[in-house]
């Protein structure tokens, strides 16, 4: 049976077939050039960060690790939006060690991480892919670290734990002190856990 432009069903749904499998490609090469852009982007950021950290260093109370978060709050860099998913990217996971004449970069955005790489060859960068920290241990797990929070009033002072030099650098900035280790503190009571997570390679790790 043909319809009034001459084509039989088969035909037309050959046609259909066809158009999905060319928007299914499209849409394909849309979201891989995306992507990379996106690890680009990302990559482009941890480097904007690491000079910012590196630069101004001796603005910081740690010189020798500095964190998004505290160049962020000397409004040496706004906040950077995640430029592989929603939100912005991790202000107290991304950091920067520096020392001994160089600098290492670790910056998370999302579930993809820079893992310590060396400023001075962050363009030849591999990129990982990382779940959130939860505090149970799974077959899946393979990164481990202990996190710090602090009990007010029976309760967690914040939201989250912490890496040490970042808790300690909150607790700096609440409690107007000089703190280096949580061992020192006594502003409130300082608890850690052990947190884990999953982190892999990402099998396009030279992305640009």
């Amino acid at each position: 049976m043909k319809n009034n432009r001459g084509f039989g069903k088969f035909e037309v749904l050959t046609v259909i077939v066809l158009l999905m499998v060319i928007g299914a490609y499209l849409m394909f090469c849309v979201l891989k050039g995306s992507s990379k852009e996106g690890f680009q982007t990302m990559k482009n950021s941890a480097i904007k960060f690491g000079n910012a950290a590196s630069v101004n260093n001796d603005t910081f109370h740690n010189t020798g690790i500095v964190y998004l978060g505290e160049v962020q709050d000397e409004k040496l860099i706004s906040n950077i939006k995640n430029p592989l998913g929603k939100g912005y990217c991790s202000p107290s996971e991304s950091f920067a060690e520096i020392g001994g004449g160089s600098t290492n970069v670790t910056f998370r955005c999302g579930n993809y991480l820079i893992d310590k790489a060396d400023f001075a060859s962050i363009s030849d960068v591999q990129f990982y892919e990382v779940t959130d920290w939860v505090d149970t241990k799974s077959e899946a797990t393979n990164d481990e670290k202990t996190l710090y929070n602090c009990i007010v009033d029976g309760k967690e002072k914040y939201a989250e734990y912490y890496e040490e030099p970042y808790f300690v650098y909150l607790i700096n900035k609440d409690y107007d002190g000089g703190h280096y280790f949580a061992n020192t503190i006594t502003d409130c009571e300082v608890v850690s856990k052990t947190f884990y997570r999953e982190k892999k390679l990402y099998e396009e790790k030279k992305e640009g």
